[in-house]
C-alpha cells in the first residue's frame, strides 16, 4: 500500500519491490522514499543474505545512515570493522570509505537513509 495524503506518504515497506544491489550479490533494497519519488533524501529497506556484503564504497555528495533492524552485521569504516546489532546504527559522512557485511547465520535486515538521495 502506498498513498499520498495531503503532503504525506503512507506505505507498507513489505509491499515495495526490492531489487538486488549489484555487483553485491545477496543484497536487496526496496526504495521507500527518494528523489525519484519527490523527496530530497533516500530511505531504503535492505536485506542481506548470510555471507554477503556491500563492498567498500564512497559517496562524494551523500551522507549515509544505516540502522540495523535484525541480524548481526559488521560495519566497515575505512580499515576498521565495527560489530552492529539490532537497534544500533552507523552514520558515515561524505567521502568516507565504508561497507556492511552480514556476520550472522541468518538474514540481515536494515534501513538506510541517504542525504541527499544517492
Amino acid at each position: 500500500m502506498r498513498q499520498q495524503i495531503d503532503g504525506a506518504v503512507v506505505l507498507t515497506a513489505a509491499d515495495e519491490d526490492a531489487t538486488e544491489y549489484l555487483p553485491n550479490r545477496g543484497v536487496f533494497f526496496a526504495q521507500l522514499l527518494g528523489k525519484g519519488l519527490g523527496q530530497a533524501f533516500g530511505f531504503y529497506k535492505g536485506t542481506m543474505d548470510p555471507g554477503c556484503e556491500i563492498s567498500r564504497e564512497l559517496h562524494a555528495e551523500t551522507t549515509e545512515t544505516i540502522y540495523i533492524l535484525s541480524g548481526k552485521a559488521l560495519g566497515i569504516v575505512g580499515d576498521r570493522e565495527v560489530p552492529l546489532g539490532p537497534g544500533q546504527m552507523m552514520h558515515v559522512d561524505k567521502n568516507v570509505h565504508h561497507g556492511l557485511r552480514n556476520a550472522g547465520a541468518g538474514p540481515l535486515e536494515f534501513l538506510v537513509i541517504g542525504h541527499p538521495d544517492f
